[in-house]
């Protein structure tokens, strides 16, 4: 699934002499690349977005990237997609690569690549708060100031 050594290439519809199979000419490569479950279940949000769409070939496969890859290679069957090792996928150009996570070696993918956001503000950049006219010193407070009526806070 990683793309490890032992991981067996596939021969058809994206190796070496696929092409001799193909039925249908003129297909657009698309490729979703997973990281982790998290990532494969918002993948497979998007993956109707394609179905039924005779011009596209989908793939997918799973960088290795992760430590949390359990349950990655039922979903990815379940998908009923070609499942390509990584090391394939980064060698077979794609039209264009799915990923929901910036992990794994997202550059060695051959093709245009999106990257979807896979939770709420994932893909958020935070602005630094603006604090106004205040700095950030504690207002010389003492360890008297703390103090109501000569009992320390919560006595």
């Amino acid at each position: 699934m990683t793309g490890g050594a032992e991981a067996v290439r596939l021969r058809v519809p994206a190796g070496a002499d696929a092409e001799r199979w193909v039925t249908r000419v003129g297909c657009r490569r698309v490729l979703f690349v997973v990281h982790n479950v998290t990532s494969a279940t918002r993948l497979l949000d998007v993956l109707p977005l394609f179905d039924g769409d005779l011009r596209v070939q989908m793939f997918a496969t799973c960088t290795g990237s992760s430590p949390f890859l359990a349950g990655v290679p039922e979903l990815l069957a379940r998908a009923g997609l070609p499942v390509l090792p990584w090391e394939q996928a980064k060698d077979t150009p794609f039209d264009l690569a799915v990923s929901a996570s910036y992990g794994g070696e997202l550059g060695a993918v051959k093709g245009k690549l999106v990257v979807l956001s896979h939770g709420v503000g994932y893909n958020k950049r935070l602005a630094t708060p603006d604090t106004g006219h205040r700095t950030p010193d504690t207002g010389h407070r003492t360890p008297a100031a703390c103090l109501w009526a000569g009992a320390g806070v919560g006595s």
